[in-house]
């Protein structure tokens, strides 16, 4: 028979102070409760990496030549059913979204300009290749991977935003950026798969800059 010392203890690990996640780990060896904490970091990294994440990194912007310009840069990682749509031929639309609010001190902020810019995604099987297409100038470029295309899609450079005579540099402005997937110009059925599921309902944070 094991004696006290011997017996195994265990502790509970929260997360967030949730006990319905928590994690019996032996006091025992120190490596095997590491081992027990690095593999339950490991599934929820992976359940992550799964459902996708829409992130704004930085935005920023400047008045050159009478225009607001905008540059931006986001971290973009489709869920894995977007993935097999986008590789099953369906088009995936990812929509920058953005907007311009005058800031007012005694009532509430007041929003005086709201854009979207759309680029598209798609998977040409025939070439084997992604097609990034920026939909209002009609700029198309191809890529050999995945990767390479959402690394080029989350990357935004001298934006024409808006006229300065419609945004007074002087003025207290707020400008507000997001990324969406657009589940609109999902294909019928695609839609309303996507109304009742998570995968396709990928979007950022608002990112707020002066």
């Amino acid at each position: 028979s094991s004696t006290a010392a011997e017996r195994m203890h265990c502790r509970r690990l929260f997360n967030g102070g949730n006990r319905r996640n928590a994690v019996c780990c032996p006091v025992g060896p120190l490596s095997y409760c590491l081992s027990v904490i690095l593999l339950v970091c490991f599934s929820v990294t992976s359940a992550f990496a799964e459902d996708g994440r829409f992130e704004v990194h930085s935005a920023e912007s400047r008045v050159d030549d009478g225009i607001w310009l905008v540059d931006a840069r986001f971290d973009l990682e489709l869920s894995r059913k977007a993935k097999e749509a986008l590789e099953s031929g369906v088009a995936l639309t990812l929509q920058m979204q953005f907007e311009v609010n005058r800031r007012r001190r005694f009532w509430l902020d007041r929003n005086i300009f709201q854009k979207s810019e759309n680029i598209e995604i798609r998977y040409m099987s025939l070439s084997q290749r992604y097609l990034v297409n920026y939909v209002i100038t009609g700029k198309q470029v191809s890529f050999a991977t995945l990767d390479s295309a959402l690394r080029r899609s989350g990357q935004l450079r001298d934006f024409a935003l808006i006229d300065v005579d419609r945004v007074d540099p002087a003025k207290a402005n707020l400008f507000y950026i997001r990324i969406v997937l657009d589940r609109e110009n999902l294909p019928g059925p695609l839609q309303m798969l996507a109304f009742w599921r998570g995968d396709f309902s990928l979007e950022s944070d608002w990112y707020r800059w002066k």
